[in-house]
């Protein structure tokens, strides 16, 4: 082992929290997002290296759920329904979808680079912006429905959140500014649909490997056909986040539901 890593080693153990944050500003100098997102699963890999304990799932299967161009695949492989989708060989690919359809970047996260377009200039126009942020973009199938979240904690689904953006689709802004969704736990629709949705969203935390918990992104179509869209591993953890919200369906506080998600994550090392 090298110097550089032996320091390396030793530095990680002793302040974890420390290289988190160098990683993070690294990573604030440079626009792809994947490289972003990659330094988060980086601590994760780190951390397992040096036996070092955190919540939430591994590494592998942060990385897995990451990439969606390797999520779908795996998807589709162990029946998972998701849409169909074309992984983009570069900005001149010849690809022609049909319309409308959405073009992604397959390593993003809080729908950044994520667009709707509606026609061949908006589909030139998006593929040359989600260029910018990733090496890889996916085209996909768009599925005019409604939309929904659902975690599995300990390999539990939770009740069903439906996501209703005010205007436009879950975007970053509306997201993250206030008073631009509506979101109802649990969802206002049939047991035999939130069944459906929560089978979906465990099958899809199965077949990705996640440990402990993980929040499953869903579409429905107009005839209550389900869709996977991701996987999120670490997803928002804030009192008003989502996961909050389905625990508090079940009688399950902020505070215990924080302290059953570091319970479980221990368990992971027993």
């Amino acid at each position: 082992m090298s110097a550089h890593l032996l320091f390396y080693a030793d530095f990680s153990r002793q302040y974890p929290l420390v290289i988190f944050v160098i990683l993070r500003k690294q990573c604030r100098c440079v626009q792809s997002v994947r490289t972003f997102a990659l330094a988060f699963i980086a601590v994760q890999a780190v951390f397992d290296l040096f036996g070092i304990k955190y919540t939430g799932t591994d590494s592998f299967s942060s990385a897995l759920a990451m990439d969606k161009s390797i999520t779908k695949q795996l998807f589709l492989q162990n029946g998972v329904p998701t849409p169909a989708s074309h992984l983009l060989t570069g900005k001149d690919d010849p690809y022609k979808p049909e319309f409308p359809c959405v073009v992604k970047v397959s390593g993003g996260g809080s729908s950044v680079g994520v667009y709707i377009v509606q026609n061949e200039k908006e589909y030139v126009d998006a593929v040359q912006d989600a260029f910018r942020y990733d090496a890889k973009v996916l085209v996909e199938q768009y599925i005019k429905g409604r939309e929904f979240t659902d975690c599995v904690i300990e390999g539990k689904p939770y009740p069903v959140v439906e996501i209703e953006p005010v205007s436009g689709f879950y975007d970053y802004k509306n997201k993250y500014q206030a008073g631009s969704t509506i979101e109802t736990c649990p969802a206002k629709i049939s047991d035999e649909l939130t069944k459906k949705i929560q089978d979906t969203a465990l099958k899809a935390y199965q077949v990705l490997g996640i440990k402990t918990y993980a929040r499953m992104d869903v579409l429905m179509d107009e005839n209550g056909d389900v869709y996977c869209l991701e996987a999120n591993t670490l997803p928002g953890m804030t009192p008003t986040s989502l996961i909050p919200q389905e625990a508090a369906v079940l009688g399950i506080s902020y505070g215990e539901l924080c302290e059953l998600i570091i319970e479980i994550s221990l368990n992971k090392y027993n």
